[in-house]
């Protein structure tokens, strides 16, 4: 009886510890073109990571996240135009009757 509680108990941590996955590995990314001025001119900000994050319930999805949105976090703090060297996660954190779907990216930051 033990062993068999054991297994549920297994099976249900496993059920709800999350993942990550590497969906894509960029040059260079921006949420809108920067200028040719800008782009030209652009020095190293430094590296800067952003989040974008959707819930969800029973598999239905409130919304999906969106790329631009994560790019759009990691830059703000210094004010940067574009990123280099940008990697891209699909992450959920959680899994089991409801969860998050999350994009994340990691990058150099340009401005």
């Amino acid at each position: 009886m033990v062993g068999r509680r054991a297994a549920i108990l297994l099976f249900l941590l496993a059920g709800s510890v999350g993942c990550s996955v590497q969906v894509a590995s960029l040059s260079v990314a921006a949420p809108q073109a920067p200028t040719a001025e800008v782009a030209r001119t652009a020095v190293s900000r430094g590296w800067g990571e952003g989040d974008s994050c959707r819930f969800w319930v029973l598999g239905a999805t409130f919304g999906l996240p969106q790329v631009d949105e994560a790019i759009d976090q990691a830059m703000r703090p210094v004010q940067g135009a574009f990123m280099r060297d940008v990697t891209v996660y699909s992450v959920h954190p959680v899994y089991g009757l409801f969860g998050w779907h999350c994009y994340h990216v990691v990058g150099e930051v340009f401005g």
